[in-house]
Parts: C-alpha cells; sequence; structure tokens
C-alpha cells in the first residue's frame, strides 16, 4: 500500500439521533456555518504543523454528511484548501437513503466523490424501525441504491446491522441475500452493540425491546456471512467488511496497516505513526479551542513499543493476511490457538481462520500479555 495519509472529515449533524447509536452528533444545524469555518482554521493548523504531504484518501463520515446540501459540502471542501487534497484516489461520503436524491447524487458526483457508504442497516422493517429507530424505510433504501446506480460513477457500499433482538440467522441470512443481490461493489457488516445510556439499552432495561440473541446464536450470523455473500463473489478481507476483488476501502485499509490519517471535526481521531490523539466531542468547544489558537484536544497518546506491538496484533489479526511471525514469538498459547483451530501458521505469517476472525481482538491481548 502507498504510504501517503488519509484525511477523515467529521460532520457531527443528524436531524435526530438513532437509538443505538453513541457516536457524537448534534442536531443543532445552524451551527453548520460556524462548524465549516472552524474547520478551516483547523485545516490550516494541520497544514503548518507538518501534515503538508498530498493526502491519498478523503473520508466524509458523521453524523449525516448527506444532510449537506450544495453550499454546505462546497463549503467544507474549500474549508480543506490548505491541505493537498489535489491527487485524491477515493474520496467516500456518508449517506442515509432518506437523503439520496438525483440532485444530491448530482452534487456529490460533481464534487468528486468517487464511493458512497450508504447506511441501509437492514430491509427487514421489523427492526428497522423499532429497533434501530431509522428513518427511512427498506423501500427508501432500495430506491437510494437505484438512484446511486443510475449511470453515477460511485462504488456504491452498504452498511447493514446483525444480532439485532429476536433475530435469527435466517433472518440475517435473508439480509445479506438483499444486499448482495442490490449489486453493491462493497458490503460492511456490524454486529449490534448495546451501549449504555443509549435509548435502545433503557428500551432493553425496561422490556419494551428484547434483548440481543445469545452470542451463540450472533457467533453463527458471523460465521454464515461469508458464505452467503462469497456466492455472489464477495470476500471478507476484513473482520466486518467485504468486498468484489478491486473494491476494499482503501481508507479503512490505512487505518487497519497503521499508516498515518488525518481526523478533523469535533470527536475526530487522528494516528501520525506514533501518537493518537481525538479532538473535543463537542462542536462548540472544538469551535472554541481553534478560534484560541488553541489545539482542540480531547486526549494525546503517545506509543511505546508495548503498545506498538499490540496495536500491530491487533489490527494485523482482523485482517486475513494476519502478521508476521516475528510478531509473536513461540509460546504455548500461541500453539493452543493454532491447534484449536484460531490460527494458522504458514509461510512466515500467522492468519486468522473465520473461528479466529470472531474472536480477533481477544487473541491479540492474550498472546501479547
Amino acid at each position: 500500500m502507498s504510504e501517503l495519509p488519509g484525511l477523515y472529515i467529521h460532520v457531527p449533524f443528524c436531524t435526530r439521533r438513532c437509538p443505538y447509536c453513541d457516536f457524537y452528533s448534534v442536531s443543532a444545524l445552524d451551527l453548520i456555518p460556524r462548524y465549516v469555518e472552524s474547520l478551516a482554521r483547523e485545516a490550516e493548523a494541520a497544514a503548518a504543523s507538518g501534515w503538508d504531504k498530498p493526502f491519498e484518501t478523503l473520508y466524509i463520515g458523521g453524523g449525516s454528511p448527506s444532510l449537506l446540501n450544495g453550499d454546505g459540502l462546497g463549503g467544507l471542501l474549500k474549508a480543506l484548501a490548505p491541505l493537498d487534497i489535489s491527487g485524491i484516489k477515493e474520496f467516500t461520503l456518508e449517506a442515509n437513503p432518506e437523503d439520496v436524491s438525483a440532485g444530491q447524487a448530482e452534487l456529490w458526483a460533481e464534487s468528486g466523490v468517487t464511493r458512497l457508504s450508504l447506511g441501509v442497516q437492514t430491509f427487514d422493517e421489523r427492526w428497522l424501525g423499532d429497533v434501530l429507530g431509522r428513518c427511512h424505510s427498506v423501500a427508501d433504501s432500495l430506491k437510494a441504491i437505484e438512484v446511486l446506480k443510475d449511470g453515477r460513477p460511485y462504488d456504491l457500499s452498504l452498511d447493514l446491522i446483525y444480532g439485532m433482538p429476536a433475530q435469527e440467522p435466517e433472518d440475517w441470512g435473508a439480509d445479506l441475500r438483499r444486499a448482495a443481490e442490490a449489486g453493491p461493489a462493497h458490503i460492511s457488516t456490524y454486529s449490534l452493540t448495546v451501549e449504555p445510556n443509549t435509548p435502545l439499552a433503557r428500551s432493553i432495561a425496561s422490556r419494551f425491546v428484547p434483548p440481543p440473541p445469545p452470542q451463540e446464536k450472533v457467533a453463527d450470523m458471523f460465521l454464515i456471512s461469508p458464505e452467503a455473500l462469497g456466492m455472489h463473489g464477495y470476500y471478507r478481507y476484513e473482520v466486518s467488511n467485504f468486498a468484489l476483488p478491486g473494491h476494499e476501502s482503501q481508507h479503512n485499509l490505512k487505518y487497519w496497516h497503521r499508516q498515518p490519517y488525518l481526523g478533523l471535526g469535533p470527536s475526530a481521531h487522528s494516528f501520525d505513526g506514533r501518537r493518537r490523539w481525538a479532538n473535543l466531542p463537542s462542536v462548540r468547544q472544538w469551535s472554541s479551542a481553534l478560534a484560541s489558537g488553541a489545539a482542540p484536544r480531547a486526549f494525546t497518546e503517545e506509543l511505546d513499543e508495548k503498545a506498538v506491538r499490540l496495536e500491530q496484533v491487533m489490527l494485523g489479526l482482523r485482517l486475513p493476511e494476519g502478521i508476521s511471525e516475528g510478531l509473536l514469538p513461540e509460546s504455548e498459547r500461541l500453539e493452543q490457538y493454532i491447534n484449536g483451530g484460531f490460527l494458522i501458521k504458514s509461510e512466515g505469517r500467522i492468519r486468522p481462520t473465520e473461528k479466529g476472525l470472531l474472536v480477533a481482538d481477544r487473541l491479540a491481548v492474550e498472546l501479547t500479555d
């Protein structure tokens, strides 16, 4: 892979918050002009502090970036002028189905977007509204896919969620089949996590919504995914991501290969190869810090050798290619995981099996302890 950095922009605006979401977002759309002005300040400060190499990928996430109209998106891109984005090879924008229209699709294409990540979440109405609290219907998702594929130059990616209350493996299989039949280039699959203090957690605690399935059933859903999608030509290239060959997310691969990336906007994260940091998770606090000339940091972490090795193993074991044998010296525990069918050692590498991908984070922690 190229060593050129990736650029992530966090757009924290949503018309309303989904009950399962614990990412930072706000519904005060009147803050957008202030946000864009502050983004320009942060881009200028980043360029002056050493982020002067050309960026290879650009990812606009959120939040709901698809809420931005022509002025909003145009203003955001102008705010990035201090940074070199002239050679961007992959430009991803996250979108919600209810925001997709022919006009918006043309705007995104004219703005240089090459990849649309569409938050479908499920093709089953049973969970779309009552559990996930989404604003779109299955019909909206299908219409959005049709609009985005109508002669436009997008690599389309669909986001799906599994492990929802009362969901069965056959329900998940049906979702995967409908997603594949829609013909996107990429499909992301995420297990539902019930985060504390979210509306979904409170609904489950109050028994308005049933709890998620037991972990064994969720594991079954994870394990049937590659077979269900493989029938349509997709392969798992990372724990949660499937693609047709040649359509992997180049931006996200930078995260998993520990390549540098810069995050701008409230709550955005960055990595320069040795340090990680995150911005303040508040538009107002982030904006005020930038206006005063201060770095809008929530935290900065300098990685020592132990932390670097843990990251190399943890991120590497999320990928089928695995890691170099040199990262994990011989040990009884390593042999146990190989003999247990979680890992394979061959050709100088240690690779996770599908069973190993299911518990990749746990393997990394235990093998580097």
